[in-house]
């Protein structure tokens, strides 16, 4: 399965830092998925595109995903919560994974 994971991000190292943690266990103990960061794919664009154009990118991301995994304070982001309901919408699998 192509599981893209949704966390807070705000151009944060931290948040960062926490992302590749998450996907480094899950990869660990679910080796036959594979586990897609838009923070690790885009997150190097955060000041070079506009929020929206960004967002689209990530949708584009996770239309080519079979589920979204929603972790940590996903709630209290603007993204996470727009990629939340892209997947819903398009009928993409969602799972919500709280540390």
């Amino acid at each position: 399965m192509l599981i893209y994971v949704s966390h807070p991000f705000s151009n944060k190292p931290k948040n960062k830092d926490k992302v590749e943690e998450i996907v480094r266990t899950l990869t660990l103990l679910h080796p036959e998925n594979i586990y897609i960061s838009p923070i690790h794919t885009f997150g190097f664009l955060y000041e070079d595109v506009s929020y929206e154009t960004g967002l689209e990118m990530c949708f584009k991301l996770l239309d080519k995903c079979d589920k979204i995994l929603l972790c940590d304070d996903w709630k209290n982001s603007r993204g996470c919560t727009a990629e939340a309901l892209y997947a819903e919408f398009n009928h993409i699998e969602r799972e919500e994974l709280n540390k």
